[in-house]
């Protein structure tokens, strides 16, 4: 009897396995992991770029007055052969050379037409994009051709879903902004026809003082590490991914303490309760977004209204607030250790200290199925930082990267498009159980 229990739960335990997505051990078992954001304000460290990559490779997109990326917070797909870049009124394509392919969609009321972009997501297996507007999301292969539009579902006050993501197959995941606090449900998983597939349930109910959309309302923008996909709602302090039974399973939590966004303090949620109350915002979203590979997490917060309580690395101070910190961290999931980073301390930019090639600092914006992290800098804030003073002040690993880095930026025109930037991962870190 002995031997047979324990092969049941052998058994039980491969089964599992099998149903989970591609995680490490320690959470194939079921723990969840504690990031102790908290627990580290007020310890920063600089922290190499060397320490996760071997190189980094610059590709200057192409600077033409038909794919002039102007003013925003970038959004970016990118795949072995193509670089995608959207703004909120604008999808481009680019090839992996930077050279513009053109552009995915127009502004119009027609078919295949937007007047404004919220988001876009893959399917990259087929080489089909679809670009996000408030009531729809428009299906596109990769050279533009239009497919169709899917409606987007629509919760019990007819708002509809946004914050979209490609799954797998046929089939999204998307989320409701509960700003009124008594939507049933958080999460929807529907089809290209639009149809429901399931709805999962919201636990977060409160009652708000005053109806207004806020930024505790929403759904970070997701990322997903092989054919998994992780989902995060700005006020939930739980990241959690989406298996294969379609349920989604609690992955890590991050420990911020007093700061925890509970349902009381979001039933008296004022619209400009961010600035006067002390808090903690996580991630950055449309800045830093949260990304993640099989062993580290790279997160960022802004900790508000907090100076009186812990230091702060030196940084670039917000306008219009007197007492706003952008930080980033990243979490070593196969040691279970947290770091928070300091800046540059030349440019006092975000971001992992670049040693080897002495460039500006590099913070991941999305990871690629081929194990790359990316990057985008601006060609006017490369020009404007990387000076021989800046070079100095920075340790350089590689001279042959180094000279051909200064001979880019001397090529780059203040108003050129900016430039991509892949890191490659070390050997080691690459996942290789897709």
């Amino acid at each position: 009897m002995t031997i047979s229990r324990w092969n049941s739960q052998i058994l039980l335990l491969v089964c599992l396995l099998l149903l989970s997505c591609n995680q490490n051990s320690k959470d194939k078992t079921g723990d969840i992991l504690v990031i102790d954001i908290i627990g580290s304000l007020g310890e920063y460290e600089a922290i190499p770029v060397s320490q996760f990559v071997t190189e980094l490779e610059y590709i200057p997109l192409e600077t033409d007055n038909e794919c002039f990326l102007a003013e925003e917070s970038w959004e970016l797909l990118v795949t072995s052969s193509h670089i995608f870049v959207r703004g909120f009124r604008y999808c481009y394509a680019f090839d992996r050379n930077g050279r513009f392919l053109g552009q995915i969609g127009n502004l119009g009321q027609g078919p295949g037409e937007y007047s404004y972009l919220t988001g876009f997501t893959m399917d990259e297996k087929n080489q089909i994009l679809y670009l996000e507007t408030y009531r729809t999301i428009l299906e596109y292969s990769w050279d533009g051709i239009f497919h169709q539009s899917i409606d987007l579902p629509k919760d019990m006050y007819k708002t509809p879903l946004r914050d979209i993501s490609f799954v797998h197959k046929n089939l999204f995941i998307g989320h409701f902004r509960n700003h009124r606090g008594d939507l049933l449900h958080n999460f929807v998983l529907f089809d290209q026809s639009s149809e429901v597939i399931k709805l999962l349930d919201n636990y977060v109910q409160f009652k708000p003082k005053y109806e207004i959309v806020s930024w505790e309302s929403r759904s970070m923008k997701s990322y997903r590490i092989g054919e998994c996909v992780y989902v995060k709602e700005m006020a939930n302090d739980t990241l959690f991914y989406l298996n294969r039974r379609n349920e989604l399973v609690p992955h890590i939590v991050f420990d911020i303490g007093q700061y925890t966004s509970t349902s009381e303090k979001r039933s008296n949620i004022s619209e400009r309760s961010f600035i006067t109350n002390a808090a903690i915002m996580l991630p950055m979203e449309g800045y830093l977004p949260m990304v993640g590979t099989q062993d580290y997490l790279f997160f960022s917060f802004r900790a508000v209204n907090l100076s009186g309580k812990y230091s702060f690395p030196k940084g670039i101070d917000y306008p219009f607030i007197t007492d706003m910190h952008g930080l980033v961290g990243l979490y070593d999931i196969t040691n279970q250790t947290t770091h928070l980073l300091d800046t540059d301390p030349v440019s006092r930019m975000l971001g992992l200290i670049n040693d080897l090639d002495g460039g500006l600092s590099f913070w991941p914006k999305y990871y690629t199925s081929n194990n790359e992290l990316v990057d985008i800098w601006p060609a006017e804030y490369m020009k404007d930082v990387l000076t021989e003073e800046y070079f100095a002040a920075h340790e350089i690993k590689d001279p042959a990267a180094h000279q051909k880095l200064k001979e880019l930026v001397q090529k780059l025109d203040i108003e050129d498009n900016p430039v991509i930037v892949i890191a490659k991962l070390k050997p080691e870190l690459i996942m290789t159980d897709n």
